[in-house]
């Protein structure tokens, strides 16, 4: 009863800043959820519910989209997911969280610290983010990174950037939802839990989107670049 109390938990944590931000669910849910049940079942649950998330949020904010970034992210990530599920079916993921711990806390405390103007990015860079994106979707459930500080150096207002990043993430969750599919990954036990947590999924948006309301374009930025942060030192802590 209390392992269900705290699955539920992190989910309504989990949906509330992705409510909050457009992104974000795996940088609570994942690592929590660990202590729980192997990456195998949280994984695809993750997705699953992230999906219903980027969705809403992309029919909320579908006049802020930008449309081109989004596809061409997208694009690029569909040549990185096949790789990244044959990457978590096959190699231990704890090398592969290290190394990607490693270089978010790197680049973000760069950013931090060196504080660079935001500025446009060329197709070289989103082909480039969006081909990581969906390797890190793929193996790790945690396709979030690259594109989100694609998106937070970009000069965009806080709406054009949660838009453009859920409708990024609408597109690729349902991509990462047929492949695990097809892969046999969503289980009886994956698709339990998954009705089990709608709930607070729900109570989680809600929140976030309230909370939304107060943030400057600024602050969205230096939220989006501190959380990538974060999941970066959790993926250290738990895998060292």
């Amino acid at each position: 009863m209390l392992e269900t109390l705290a699955i539920v938990a992190i989910v309504l944590a989990a949906a509330f800043l992705q409510g909050l931000t457009g992104f974000g669910f795996g940088l609570i849910a994942l690592p929590l959820l660990g202590f729980f049940m192997g990456i195998k079942t949280s994984v695809p649950l993750m997705v699953l519910l992230a999906a219903i998330i980027s969705i809403y949020l992309s029919l909320r904010l579908r006049k802020s989209i930008d449309l081109k970034s989004a596809f061409t992210l997208l694009a690029a990530s569909l040549i990185g997911i096949p790789l990244g599920v044959y990457i978590l079916k096959r190699v231990p993921a704890q090398g592969l969280s290290i190394c990607v711990g490693v270089i978010m806390v790197a680049f973000t405390s760069y950013q931090f610290l060196a504080r660079p103007k935001p500025r446009s990015f060329g197709k070289r860079l989103t082909v480039l983010a969006g081909f990581f994106s969906g390797v890190l979707g793929g193996s790790l459930g945690v396709s979030g990174p690259p594109v989100i500080v694609y998106t937070a150096l970009q000069p965009w207002t806080k709406d054009r950037a949660k838009a453009t990043l859920a409708c990024f993430f609408a597109l690729s969750n349902v991509v990462i939802i047929a492949t695990h599919a097809a892969s046999g990954m969503l289980t009886g036990e994956v698709l339990h839990l998954y009705a089990l947590c709608l709930p607070a999924l729900l109570a989680g948006i809600f929140l976030g989107i309230k909370a939304y309301d107060r943030l400057s374009d600024n602050g969205y930025r230096q939220l989006a670049l501190a959380l990538v942060f974060t999941l970066g030192c959790m993926m250290l802590y738990r895998n060292i």
